[in-house]
C-alpha cells in the first residue's frame, strides 16, 4: 500500500518515501538533476508533483517529468494486466530559452498540460500507455495550432524507459509528443504506427510550436506510393528493378481501370494515355511514375472507386479485414511456394519478385473482384 498524506485528502494515493526515493533516482540518472519542482500543493485524487531538468552540455533543452502519477495503480484492460503496466509517470522537452512564469498562462500551459494528462487515468477509471493519444480539441496557447498529444517511449535511452520501485513494481515512462487536429486525425485513422511513418523516423521529441504538420489534407486522398516500394529495393539491394515498386499499384488502377471506377476529369485529361494503356501500348507503371508522380490518389477515382479503396487498400486494416496489400503478399506467397517466399534473396519482400504481366494480373484481380462482391455485400 502506498501512504497516506495526512496533510492532503485521506484518499489522496501518493508514493512511499522509498518509492519516492526510488522515481527521484531514476528521473536524475535518466533524465537529468532537478534543482526546481512545482509542486502540487493542492492535489486531488493523485499529487503530481513536476521536477524541472535544465538543459546541460549533453542536452540542448529543458525537461519537465512527472513525480507522482505512478503512485496510483491504472485500472488495465484484462489481456494487459499482470504485465507491470498499471504505473506510469510523464515527460515533456521544451525548448531550452523556455522562461516559466506562474502569472503568464503563456509559458504555465506545459505543466497545465501533463497534469492534465495524469489526472485522466484517475478520474475516468481508465488507463495510457504507448501510442495512446488524447485530443483537446482546442489549440493549448495561441501561439500554436498544437492540439492534441500522443505517448510514446522517451527518447533518453532503453534503461530511461522503466523504473523499479523497492516492492518489485515497475513505473513506466511516457514522452508526450504534441500533435496537430489533423495529425491526431491521421493517427486514429491509421494508427500509431502509420503516424510515426509520417514522421520518418525523425521525431524531434523538444517542443516546438511552429513545426509543420507531417501531414496535410492531401495525404487522406492518398492510398500508396511507388517510392514507399522501390526504396526498399535500393536498400536491401535486391535484384530487381525499381519499377517493381509500382506493379502491385499497377494492377489495382488496371482493375479500377477497366472497371471504370474513374473520376469524370481524370478521364478526359489523360484520355489518350488511358485509350493507350487499355490496347496494352503504355506500361501503366510508367503512366503513375511519369505522369502521377508515382502516387495512386483518390482523386483519380470517382465515388464508388475511393468507397471501395478505403474500404480495401488499407495498409493498417484490421486483424480478418479485407487488405489489398496483404492479398498482393497472398499472391506470391501462392505464385512462389512458401519455400521460395521465404527465402534470403527475397529479404521478405517477395511481393517485388512477381514477374510483371497478364499472368500475375489475373491472379491479383481473382481477390480484387471478390473483395468488391464483399464490398457489396455479395459474397
Amino acid at each position: 500500500m502506498n501512504e497516506m498524506n495526512n496533510g492532503f485528502d485521506p484518499n489522496l494515493v501518493i508514493y512511499t518515501p522509498d518509492q519516492t526515493e526510488a522515481i527521484e533516482d531514476h528521473i536524475t540518472e535518466h533524465f537529468g538533476d532537478f534543482p526546481k519542482v512545482f509542486r502540487d500543493n493542492s492535489p486531488k485524487d493523485v499529487k503530481v508533483d513536476i521536477a524541472v531538468i535544465p538543459p546541460d552540455d549533453d542536452r540542448y533543452f529543458l525537461t519537465l517529468v512527472t513525480m507522482g502519477l505512478g503512485a496510483y495503480r491504472m485500472r488495465m484492460p484484462k489481456e494487459l494486466r499482470g504485465q507491470q503496466l498499471d504505473r506510469a509517470e510523464l515527460v515533456l522537452c521544451l525548448p531550452a530559452n523556455w522562461n516559466f512564469d506562474p502569472q503568464d498562462a503563456h509559458t504555465m500551459w506545459p505543466v497545465e498540460l501533463l497534469n492534465r494528462i495524469a489526472h485522466l487515468p484517475v478520474r475516468h477509471r481508465s488507463w495510457i500507455g504507448w501510442g495512446h493519444s488524447v485530443d483537446y480539441s482546442k489549440p493549448f496557447t495561441e501561439d500554436t495550432d498544437l492540439s492534441a498529444v500522443l505517448l510514446l517511449e522517451p527518447f533518453f535511452g532503453k534503461e530511461s524507459q522503466t523504473c523499479k520501485l523497492p516492492d518489485g513494481d515497475r513505473v513506466s515512462f511516457y514522452q508526450v509528443i504534441p500533435l496537430y487536429d489533423i495529425e491526431m486525425r491521421y493517427k486514429i485513422d491509421h494508427g500509431t504506427d502509420a503516424l510515426l511513418d509520417r514522421f520518418g523516423g525523425d521525431i524531434d521529441p523538444v517542443l516546438d510550436l511552429g513545426r509543420r504538420p507531417v501531414v496535410d489534407s492531401s495525404t487522406f486522398e492518398l492510398i500508396d506510393r511507388v517510392e514507399d516500394h522501390s526504396s526498399k529495393i535500393e536498400e536491401k539491394q535486391l535484384d530487381i528493378s525499381e519499377i517493381n515498386g509500382a506493379n502491385h499499384i499497377a494492377m489495382f488502377l488496371r482493375w479500377c481501370i477497366e472497371r471504370d471506377l474513374i473520376d469524370d476529369e481524370f478521364k478526359d485529361f489523360f484520355a489518350e494515355e488511358l485509350a493507350a494503356i487499355r490496347r496494352g501500348e503504355l506500361d501503366i507503371r510508367r503512366f503513375i511514375i511519369n505522369s502521377l508522380s508515382g502516387e495512386l490518389t483518390k482523386e483519380i477515382l470517382n465515388d464508388e472507386g475511393k468507397a471501395f479503396a478505403s474500404f480495401y487498400y488499407d495498409f493498417y486494416a484490421a486483424p480478418d479485414s479485407p487488405c489489398y496489400p496483404e492479398d498482393v503478399d497472398r499472391v506470391a506467397l501462392e505464385y512462389f511456394g512458401k519455400e521460395k517466399y521465404e527465402c534470403e534473396e527475397f529479404a521478405d519482400e517477395a511481393y517485388l519478385f512477381m514477374p510483371y504481366g497478364d499472368e500475375y494480373y489475373g491472379r491479383i484481380s481473382t481477390y480484387i473482384s471478390r473483395n468488391h462482391r464483399i464490398f457489396y455485400g455479395l459474397d
